[in-house]
Order: C-alpha cells, then structure tokens, then sequence
C-alpha cells in the first residue's frame, strides 16, 4: 500500500456534525458593536469536528471563541484562519450531543450603521438580534417581532448586509410566544448569557415544531 494511503488510513474520521441554529446578538454602545454569535452543534458520535465561520476584519483583533458542551465548563480555544477574507475554521473533539460555540467580538459602528456577515450552513435559518431602542434594515431582512424588549430578524440567505438604527414608531412587530423545549431542562449549561439563551430557546423549539409540520421555516 502506498504511503500516502496509509496515512489517509490512519486519519480518524470526522464526527457528523449539524448546527442546529445561529443566533448572532449585536448590542451597540458608544459607536461600537459588541457581537455574541451563538451556534448549536450536534453530533451523532464522539470523535473531531470541524466548523467554519466568518469574522469582519475589523472585529479580527477582538475575536474570543468559547466551546461548551453539557454539564461541562466553557473552554477558550483558538480557530485558524483559513482566508484573508475572514473566514476561520475551528477544529475540535465533540461529544455525541450537542456543543455550544460561542464567537464573540466588537466592531466600529459607522456614521451609516452598516454592518454584513455570512454563513457557512446552508438551510440553518440565521437570526439577527438587537436590542430595545434600535432595528435593522437591508435587504434579505425582515422583521419576526419581539422577544422581551429585543428585537429578533430573520436573514435570507447566506450574505447579509445591514443597517442598524434606532427605532421609530412601528418598527416593533408582534411578540413572540417563548416556549422553552423539555430539553433545556436538562441543559443548564447553555442558560447564560439570559437574553440570547431565551432567544435560542425559542429558536431551537421553533426549528423543532417546523420540522413536525413538514414546514421548516424560522
């Protein structure tokens, strides 16, 4: 047998891994944005994982990357970048269940509020979620009503480009009704930080009650 193929041989081979949701939290102040990415992993059986992700460049410097899975201590890691463009990879051994990982990172807000980022995971619905007192805007976005005194947007999409202002009358739509899955019972692990978990909650008992109902759409 060739040497090469030895080595293929002997990699072990990568876990399945699927990102349950993506929740992406900007919270402005001071003509800054501190942005909490928040994705859900979950993995059929131990063993190495791989995911990508993108980070602006002018958030690069600050990029802090926390992996947390249940019953277990959040753990700092460091992601490689694989592009120029921002686009990073983080390699890691995942337990079978699910693995939080948290990106976090600041970026100056311009005169115009513009803000864009991307993702990597084709048919997981990404939410956009800013604070009372502000909204977003751009094409691709729409507004899926308030969650507490947050306002939560959908994404069309993998690119997205917006615009974060404050908000006028009118801007806030419809509450949306928290139901908190029997499974977050069990995870005490993923209840910090409180406005993004109650989000993720709702989120992932959503994706849930879609799926059911042959219509998957959050």
């Amino acid at each position: 047998m060739k040497p090469w193929l030895l080595a293929a041989v002997a990699l072990p081979a990568l876990a399945a891994v699927r990102v349950q949701f993506h929740v992406v939290h900007l919270q402005p102040a001071q003509g800054k944005v501190s942005v909490r990415e928040i994705l859900l992993l979950e993995a059929d059986a131990a063993g190495p994982g791989s995911l990508r992700f993108f980070v602006p460049r002018a958030g690069q410097g600050s990029l802090r990357v926390t992996t947390q899975q249940p019953q277990a201590k959040p753990m700092e890691v460091t992601p490689q970048r694989v592009s120029r463009e921002g686009v990073y990879a983080l390699n890691l051994p995942l337990e079978a269940g699910e693995t939080r990982i948290d990106l976090t990172y600041a970026v100056a807000l311009g005169a115009d509020g513009a803000l864009a980022g991307k993702t990597f995971h084709p048919g997981v619905p990404l939410r956009l979620v800013v604070p009372g007192g502000y909204a977003l805007e751009g094409a691709g976005v729409e507004s899926l009503g308030q969650e507490g005194q947050a306002s939560v947007y959908g994404v069309q999409g993998a690119d997205y480009e917006v615009r974060l202002r404050e908000a006028e009358p009118g801007d806030e739509g419809p509450s949306i009704q928290q139901i908190l899955p029997r499974a977050y019972d069990h995870l005490p692990w993923i209840l910090v930080p409180a406005l993004v978990v109650l989000l993720a909650g709702f989120l992932r008992n959503y994706f849930q009650g879609a799926a059911a109902g042959g219509a998957r759409r959050l």
